[in-house]
């Protein structure tokens, strides 16, 4: 009998510490044929940060020692153009026509004075604070074509060609998911530049206090999808708004597209086409790039065998930021050129070559 219960005691105990283990084992919250937990994109969007250091500087001139005197001959030319003419003002004499005089009755006692009303005095008008002037830019790299699976990255750069300085500007970039993931970015956060909200469908970079004069520039790195179709477009054109102390403002950036391949192939210059390529110097030729900023001037000048040659050609980007410019190189000798066209806001230059023959 004493055997029996020894037995019934051996057993209860080892079923009591089965069942803790079953408890306190770490497969224990899930049986082992249980689906896994599932993981959407959104849990996993987050972004690697990174800081640039001061990234500020000066607003500089974007060309080389040979096309600089070549812009500045452009802009002197312009400002030579003679105005509109105007038709001759009517003769007037300098001597006003004598008035007649007037005789009045003999007056005994001077009339009394008019009572004197003083006026107070008008406040010193006070001229507004000087504004900001931004444009944001984006520059992809690679800037023409990318590979499955590889990186993509933006640069953002802020220009101000105000006289006063942005106290902030934030620029939205939208992406499509299906094609791009934001994976890093590297901004200078001892300006306050940063991204300060990351969602599925765009990610936004406030920039801290800009200068007149001063750019800064940041970038995004984005993982490009590796089972994209070979020639997918991705698409980037982001938006911008400024505050400052006058009125502030915004407005759109250039549209920056990228083609999806095996490999890696960029450019300096955007996009730019000429037509017809081939002509005589007596055909007109049109160019046409859709990848400036919205509304800015556009400049161009040539570059021939023997230098660089300005142009009087310019054209102001629509909306969309399309330019169009038309050129008949009628005092061309045969021969292979390239006209430069230069956006004067976002500092882009697109670069296409023609033949006279």
């Amino acid at each position: 009998m004493r055997l029996t219960r020894l037995l019934w005691s051996a057993l209860l105990i080892g079923a009591l510490i089965a069942t803790i283990s079953a408890f306190t084992a770490p497969g224990a919250a899930q049986r082992s044929d249980d689906p896994p937990p599932v993981v959407t994109p959104d849990d996993t969007l987050t972004l690697h940060q990174e800081d640039l250091g001061p990234a500020t500087r000066d607003i500089a001139v974007d060309f080389d020692s040979a096309i600089r005197p070549a812009l500045d001959a452009y802009l002197q030319r312009s400002g030579d153009l003679p105005g509109i003419a105007t038709a001759d003002a009517p003769f007037v004499s300098a001597i006003p026509t004598p008035i007649p005089p007037v005789y009045l009755p003999l007056i005994t006692a001077p009339p009394p004075p008019p009572p004197r009303i003083v006026l107070p005095p008008e406040p010193t008008p006070v001229p507004p604070p000087p504004g900001a002037d931004v444009t944001a830019v984006t520059w992809p790299e690679p800037s023409i074509r990318v590979g499955r699976g590889m990186t993509l990255t933006y640069e953002i750069r802020v220009y101000n060609d105000g006289k006063g300085d942005a106290r902030s500007t934030t620029v939205v970039i939208p992406y499509n998911r299906n094609h791009i993931l934001p994976i890093a970015s590297r901004f200078d956060r001892s300006a306050g530049d940063w991204v300060s909200e990351l969602t599925p469908t765009q990610l936004t970079v406030a920039f801290g206090r800009l200068g007149g004069g001063k750019m800064r520039s940041g970038f995004i790195d984005f993982k490009v999808n590796n089972t994209l179709a070979a020639n997918t477009a991705i698409e980037m054109r982001s938006t911008f708004r400024w505050s400052d102390d006058d009125r502030g403002g915004d407005g759109r950036s250039n549209w920056a597209p990228v083609l999806v391949g095996g490999g890696n192939d960029t450019a300096p210059f955007v996009w730019l086409i000429v037509e017809p390529i081939r002509g005589t110097a007596n055909t007109t030729r049109t160019f046409f790039s859709d990848r400036f900023v919205p509304g800015e001037n556009v400049v161009t000048w040539l570059n021939t065998p023997r230098g660089v040659k300005p142009l009087d050609i310019a054209s102001a980007a629509d909306p969309s930021g399309r330019a169009w410019l038309t050129y008949r190189p009628s005092d061309l000798t045969p021969g292979t050129y390239q006209i430069v066209a230069h956006g004067t806001r976002s500092r882009l230059t697109g670069v296409v070559s023609f033949v006279v023959q």
